[in-house]
């Protein structure tokens, strides 16, 4: 069959249609599961909720927010904590993050092998994977000279205190600075899914129906499972018809939130099904300086300070803590700082001389989805005093590279502003209680909401990541991760899938 992208806002689809294989979500577990199929001669249609945005069509302002984000970038947990930032466009993620290439560490891999029993999930057996996803990204060093004010101050400081750090790898080419990655990259330089798998899939026969939402799965345990899709406006605001497909197989990869969902809506898997969550909460930080700094220019992550990081923690595999510069539009910069009105006006005038980082927290999956109205689903997390402590000692060891990088001024967004000009008002974070809505939380990498685990009694999905409990349901994307699998999840979820797809078809 031949393949195409189509969009069902603006061409009608049969009311019926019968696939091998259907794939919910075309970010980079979705993409690459398609590609995979269609190579080895399988039909194949995938579901994209949003819609196919590249080159032009991509602004870099704030607006773009709507279009690019689940829910408009608005998703959070039900306490409104945290937000939830998730793709909703052909790609996925990959659109719309800051590009960082972080592959899952051998200590992690050990981790679920001991302690979740994923016994077959070696570093060795992982390693061809992790090779072929690293080539589909061109996993990159930025240069020198690619590395902004911003991250090169957070380095200076780093260095200047003999902490470990690295640049980061990345997944761009021909990188021309412009700084907006969160809202897409205008010049298409992101060699992300929208840029490999998606064309390579669509040139193996695969189609891909933009603006369809897949609402639920009927006969689970049936050789033929009917999936209920609803097709959507040109927007993405409404609801405006309906089709039915029917697969032998099903894979989900609409995200760690949206895939346990849809499973809790069909009525399908057992009680693991939305626990586990881990949305490993990202907390901004702000300095300013005297001097130039334009966070806004140039890439928005390159240089991690790694020293507070633990890739083989015997209890959580991942740990620790990660610091990370970032930036970002006008808009995502004002809603993340602790001031309104004019005096948020007068904040915002000293943006050209602000340096942002994120402390990124690695968390044991306190998090839980279940079901709220089509579309919203409900989100709950628990934060635990211990990672509560982490933010703290992480907030410290920020402020302290900042300062001796030569910042003025420390600035922690609280809704209760905390304000450290030198190393004896380091004390003042110890009053950091980080109660429900008081601190700008995001969370960008969610994982292991149907946690894979070899048998059901502990775990959502079974080693290969069919769902326990069904025939022919899978999950490729970060929700089947038993723990956090790295400090951004790209390139994980692309190993991933194309390890598990290759089992599959091996079946």
């Amino acid at each position: 069959m031949k393949g195409a992208i189509v969009d069902l806002s603006r061409e009608a689809a049969p009311r019926e249609t019968t696939v091998d294989y259907l794939v919910i979500g075309s970010g980079c577990g979705g993409a690459t599961a398609a590609r995979e199929l269609a190579r080895a001669g399988k039909e194949v249609l995938v579901l994209e909720e949003g819609g196919d945005f590249t080159g032009g069509a991509l602004t870099m302002r704030d607006g773009m927010y709507d279009q690019l984000y689940m829910e408009r970038g608005g998703r959070a947990t039900v306490d409104l904590s945290i937000t939830v930032l998730q793709g909703r466009a052909l790609g996925g993620g990959g659109v719309i993050n800051a590009s960082d290439v972080v592959p899952i560490g051998p200590g992690v891999l050990r981790h679920w092998q001991t302690q979740y029993g994923l016994s077959e999930l070696t570093p060795e057996a992982l390693a061809p994977y992790e090779k072929l996803a690293l080539e589909d990204l061109s996993a990159n060093t930025p240069r020198d000279d690619q590395i902004n004010t911003n991250n090169a101050l957070l380095r200076d400081g780093a260095r200047a205190l003999n902490l470990r750090g690295e640049v980061m790898l990345h997944n761009r080419r021909g990188c021309v600075g412009f700084g907006k990655c969160l809202v897409g990259c205008p010049v298409d330089a992101k060699r992300n899914p929208r840029f490999v798998a998606v064309p390579d899939a669509v040139a193996a026969g695969a189609r891909f129906f933009l603006r369809a939402r897949a609402m639920r799965i009927d006969r689970g345990n049936d050789e033929l499972k009917t999936v209920e899709v609803r097709t959507l406006d040109e927007k993405g605001y409404h609801e405006q018809g309906e089709l039915r497909v029917r697969a032998r197989t099903v894979i989900l990869a609409a995200n760690a939130v949206a895939s346990a969902e849809l499973l809790l809506r069909s009525g399908l898997g057992n009680a693991h099904v939305g626990r586990n969550l881990s949305l490993q909460p990202q907390l901004p930080i702000v300095a300013f300086f005297d001097r130039e700094v334009q966070l806004f220019r140039g890439i928005p992550q390159s240089y991690a300070v790694t020293e507070f990081e633990q890739l083989d923690h015997p209890e959580h595999g991942l740990w620790g803590f990660r610091i990370e510069g970032i930036g970002g539009t006008a808009g995502i910069m004002a809603s993340l700082l602790p001031k309104l009105g004019h005096e948020g006006k007068a904040l915002m005038k000293t943006l050209p001389r602000m340096a942002a980082s994120l402390l990124l927290v690695p968390d044991a999956g306190n998090g839980r989805v279940s079901l709220g109205r089509p579309g919203r689903p409900r989100i709950e997390y628990a934060m635990p005093e211990e990672q509560k402590q982490r933010y703290r000692d992480a907030i410290r060891a920020a402020a302290r590279i900042y300062l001796a990088a030569g910042a003025r001024e420390v600035i922690v967004p609280l809704a209760r502003p905390i304000s450290i000009r030198s190393a004896a008002d380091l004390a003042l974070v110890d009053g950091a209680s980080f109660e429900p809505a008081t601190a700008p939380f995001l969370s960008a990498h969610q994982q292991g909401s149907v946690r894979m685990a070899p048998s059901p009694a502990r775990g959502a999905a079974d080693p290969g990541g069919q769902v326990y409990g069904t025939r022919g349901i899978y999950v490729l994307d970060s929700s089947g991760f038993p723990t956090s699998a790295s400090s951004h999840t790209m390139t994980p979820i692309l190993t991933m899938s194309r390890y598990l797809t290759a089992r599959i078809l091996a079946r």
